[in-house]
């Protein structure tokens, strides 16, 4: 047998085995590289080692998907791996991000904190004495090092503690300060963001790497400063461009969901609902815990985008292009934090065989490291001539699309019910938890065995919002005088449903 014959039979083999591990391997699940001469690769690039042997036997090792990173790590895939040739498409690119749980042990980031408290006369009584003791709860648990203020707004603000780096001298001071604060006055929610904004920014140690929070407890419509949805977005956005996020709280039933949830998403905080005040403390200990344990700050992931390709929709995130690059803030991430993002890209018309679709880069600050950390990947499809390749949609991607869409049909029968139609809000509660069961369905039977526990947690857990929606809206309206049934918008089980479906918003992990 000649040399050349016995090498290309070898590498023939060798590829051979390694197309049929990867084969083996489920979708999304770790691979482990084809067989390779030593060499540095970049995490998440496909292999030049295993091209060489694909392009020697004819085989496509083209990387559909991808997981890279370290202490954030990235996985994104494309909704079809193989498409339509000849013709304009479209597909979807999902990125999961997800921090390491074992990163946060040990984790000393120092935290600059400033607590919010609306001091409107709604606040009187039972529902202050719940938010003070919950905000002394906080500062007693700080650690020393870390820095907290206190705002408090009505009509105007009044700073009760000034940007305080917390030490054993001055904690019970501190605590000292949040004594005799009283409710009075109208509600302006946007003086307060503003005010301690300001005072993150002219804190000690704000420069040096500190993880920067608000949080905000409302219990009321802001009736002065700042009042609509957009408003309070762009004051997210304006956190999270001094990388800030706003954790809100509304307190009872009576606040405006719709502008908390909007200043929360848009700054990549989270939005809470408490029915009771008693519960307040529970949500200060959540966020403690989610800010002590913070592993990185400043996530942002860009997404450079092949020739011709264009993005059609960003799923539920704020972002910016220019050009071919799309950039989408993560903000930061504590220990086991996980968070998404879906693109609904068009595709050119193009020719049979490799069709790159993007490059993505994320960059981050390692605080579990204390260094700068970032992590790539590529994805590539496959575009087909022959139809019975063209493939159906992901399921871990149609499970992420069906999460955005059930967050737009709960914020849709929120809308309708709290015009009074009751009837319209649960048909559209009832229409797309129809959907979600047949997307369970559909998804699960093509799911890797692997992702099918994930899978059916998720779409329960839309089931269950719907669920829990239509009792809740039903019971409002049953209680409702039969004469008069748009008012059971305005009864409390009423305005509470729509508050926990606001929140629930949240909990999809959008």
């Amino acid at each position: 047998m000649k040399l050349s014959s016995a090498l290309v039979l070898s590498a023939f083999g060798m590829a051979l085995s390694s197309v049929s591990v990867w084969a083996l391997v489920p979708a999304g699940a770790p691979r482990s590289p084809a067989p390779t001469a030593p060499g540095p690769t970049s995490p998440g690039k496909p292999d030049p080692g295993a091209s060489v042997l694909a392009d020697l036997v004819g085989l496509d090792a083209t990387p559909s998907e991808f997981t890279a990173g370290s202490t954030l790590m990235v996985s994104g895939r494309l909704g079809h791996p193989t498409l339509a040739a000849g013709r304009e498409t479209e597909t979807y690119l999902f990125l999961d991000v997800t921090a390491q749980t074992e990163a946060g042990s040990g984790n000393a980031t120092p935290v600059n904190l400033s607590i919010v408290l609306d001091r409107s006369g709604s606040m009187q009584g039972q529902r202050m004495e719940n938010a003070i003791a919950a905000a002394s709860g906080m500062i007693r648990r700080l650690r020393e090092g870390d820095t907290v203020s206190v705002v408090g707004y009505n009509t105007s603000t009044q700073v009760f503690l000034p940007p305080t780096r917390i030490d054993a001298g001055n904690r019970e001071a501190a605590l000292g300060s949040l004594r005799g604060i009283d409710a009075q006055g109208n509600t302006c929610v946007s003086c307060g963001i503003e005010t301690a904004m300001d005072l993150l920014a002219r804190a000690p140690g704000s420069a040096t790497g500190s993880v920067q929070r608000i949080l905000l407890l409302s219990d009321g419509e802001a009736n002065t400063g700042v009042r609509d949805v957009d408003g309070f977005r762009r004051l997210g956005d304006r956190a999270r461009g001094m990388e800030t996020a706003v954790s809100s709280i509304g307190v009872d039933v009576d606040y405006n969901e719709r502008v908390l949830f909007a200043l929360s998403q848009s700054s990549n905080g989270r939005h809470y609902f408490v029915d009771d005040p008693s519960g307040l403390p529970r949500i200060f200990d959540d966020e403690l815990q989610s800010l002590v344990t913070t592993v990185a700050s400043n996530a942002s992931v860009e997404i450079d985008l092949s020739p011709g390709v264009t993005v059609q929709q960003v799923f539920d995130r704020s972002f910016e292009q220019r050009g071919d690059r799309v950039t989408v803030p993560f903000g930061a991430f504590s220990a086991g934090d996980e968070k998404t993002v879906l693109l609904r890209l068009r595709i050119p018309a193009g020719e049979a065989g490799r069709r790159p679709i993007a490059e993505v880069h994320m960059r981050y600050q390692d605080l579990a490291l204390g260094k700068p950390g970032d992590c790539e990947g590529e994805l590539v499809a496959v575009l087909s001539k022959n139809a019975a390749d063209i493939s159906p949609l992901d399921p871990l991607v149609e499970a992420r699309l069906a999460r955005s869409e059930t967050a737009a049909a709960l914020a849709l029968a929120n809308e309708q019910f709290a015009r009074g139609d009751v009837v319209a809000a649960r048909g559209t509660i009832d229409s797309n938890r129809g959907r979600i069961r047949n997307r369970r369905t559909d998804a699960s039977s093509r799911a890797p065995s692997p992702f099918k526990a994930k899978l059916d947690a998720d779409f329960e857990q839309q089931i269950n919002a719907f669920d829990e929606a239509d009792a809740g809206f039903g019971n409002a309206a049953a209680n409702a005088p039969a004469a008069a049934p748009a008012e059971a918008a305005e009864s409390r089980d009423g305005k509470r449903q729509v508050r926990s479906n606001a929140e629930k918003l949240d909990d999809l992990g959008l």
